[in-house]
């Protein structure tokens, strides 16, 4: 017998006595207990959330409602008949975006070497590899 032979004999019976002892070993472990692969979640201390108002206003989002209607009537209508303006209270989320907001600065976005629509497929198709145009130089057979 070839040495490659006596390689390969070797090696499946080292295979089959390995694979025979985790599988002997998979039966008899599994028997005497239960694995659950379910997770569970306790509840109980949880609050019902209450639902927030998203309104959407041009590009951005507004989280809640700035005119809450759900306030009671009966109190916004005695400020209002007194004359007295009503100011709604201002959470720290919203008073953070404006001071955030008020120390942006104003900016001009000009696009350099725009694409048109046509090209951006042709570029994104792979029918064309650059957005620059190449010049094309015919040469003729000349002499």
């Amino acid at each position: 017998m070839s040495p490659f032979m006596i390689f390969a004999l070797v090696l499946t019976i080292a295979y089959a006595i390995y694979y025979a002892v985790v599988i002997a070993k998979d039966l008899q472990g599994k028997k005497g207990r239960t694995n659950s692969t379910e997770e569970v979640f306790d509840l109980e201390g949880m609050e019902e959330e209450e639902s927030v108002q998203v309104s959407e206003s041009g590009d951005s989002f507004h989280v809640g409602s700035s005119g809450d209607t759900s306030a009671d009537p009966i109190e916004s209508e005695e400020e209002d008949a007194a004359g007295q303006p009503t100011e709604e209270p201002r959470s720290a989320a919203e008073e953070k975006a404006d001071r955030i907001q008020s120390a942006l600065y104003e900016a001009e976005i000009t696009s350099e070497n725009g694409v048109t629509a046509p090209e951006l497929h042709e570029l994104l198709e792979g029918r064309r590899e650059t957005l620059f145009k190449t010049p094309m130089k015919i040469t003729r057979n000349e002499l």
